[in-house]
């Protein structure tokens, strides 16, 4: 493989990959904060969080044209909102 063949995908992202790894399993926790509908505490520092990964992924990648930022932070305000939606009923 080429070097030359490698750019169009580190195109696709403008964060290290590192920060990926981190921001994935800091989601995945807070997520599973959120779920929990007896811990009220937990569940908004959960929805806080991912609301701001969220927020701040879509920047990243709006500014920066990266498709896998946009879909990571799409992904973070739809895992917020259904754990808001799921709370709440």
């Amino acid at each position: 493989m080429n070097l030359i063949d490698t750019i169009p995908l580190a195109a696709l992202i403008a964060l290290s990959p590192t920060s990926y790894i981190m921001r994935i399993v800091v989601a995945a926790v807070a997520f599973s904060a959120c779920m929990n509908p007896d811990k009220v505490v937990a569940r908004v520092i959960g929805l806080v969080w991912l609301l701001i990964t969220g927020i701040s992924l879509l920047i990243v990648g709006i500014n920066n044209g990266t498709v896998v930022d946009i879909l990571l932070g799409i992904v973070a305000l739809g895992a917020a909102g259904y754990s808001w939606w799921y709370t709440r009923s």
